[in-house]
């Protein structure tokens, strides 16, 4: 029986493992102790690595909350610079007070590590939102809104960074993603892939069905994986001849 190919990477391995949690809901091998046993430990290190690639999503979400705070930090900035760059008049010198404050930070600060970033805009938000600044906002269309934007961005990106940190302590006392995949490749190839294939010669009415869907779905992956090599090579071979 085919057994999956060593390169597929962690999202491969997770969604074979989950593939065959599904074909046994359809073609459920009952009363087999080992397969059971096999089964079971397929299950739990499936879940236990759809665990880990949710945690690398964890990663992502933080960097998406860092662009959306970054480009309401812009909005404003721009606003009030649009503001004052304009013919002299009250509206125009409550915008330069605005930019005195603004100027006291920066656009640079959106390219701060995370942590000093969030200071400075929850400092910035702060002044920003000062009493004797109120005529002065009003004196700048939807900057209001545009601090409210920002107070949103940066409630939303804490609330990530929460579950980074989390997600970090985790992975101190956890094995990694790669480990976790390989130790569910060994129970596929050499645990279930052998044993389904040899109980589907010797008894085929039990579990020829399961074994011919088990091996499609390794198919099916292999050849998602040899494509993947293949353009990979590819591109690498164009880039070298460039």
């Amino acid at each position: 029986m085919k057994t999956i190919n060593s390169k597929s990477n962690i999202k491969d391995t997770a969604e074979v493992g989950q593939g065959i949690i599904d074909i046994n809901k359809t073609n459920a091998i009952t009363e087999d102790a080992f397969f059971t046993k096999t089964f079971d430990l397929l299950s739990a290190k499936t879940d236990e690595l759809f665990g880990k690639i949710r945690a690398g999503w964890i990663e992502c979400e933080l960097e998406e909350k860092d662009k959306a705070r970054d480009l309401d930090v812009r909005a404003i900035f721009y606003e009030v610079e649009a503001k004052c760059i304009r013919r002299k008049s009250d509206d125009q010198a409550k915008a330069l007070q605005l930019k005195t404050v603004l100027d006291r930070y920066g656009i640079k600060i959106t390219g701060s590590s995370y942590t000093n970033e969030s200071a400075e805009i929850r400092a910035l938000i702060k002044d920003l939102k000062a009493t004797e600044l109120v005529e002065a906002r009003q004196a700048v269309p939807d900057l209001d809104a545009l601090i409210g934007n920002l107070e949103d961005s940066q409630l939303a990106f804490d609330e990530s960074a929460a579950k980074h940190l989390v997600n970090l302590s985790d992975r101190e006392n956890s094995k990694s993603a790669t480990v976790v995949a390989k130790e569910l490749r060994d129970i596929i190839n050499h645990y279930l892939c052998t044993y389904v294939g040899a109980m589907a010669n010797a008894n085929p009415d039990k579990y020829k069905a399961f074994a011919n869907l088990m091996t499609i779905l390794i198919e099916e992956n292999n050849k998602k994986v040899r494509d993947r090599m293949t353009a990979f090579q590819k591109k690498k071979e164009e880039a070298a001849m460039d």
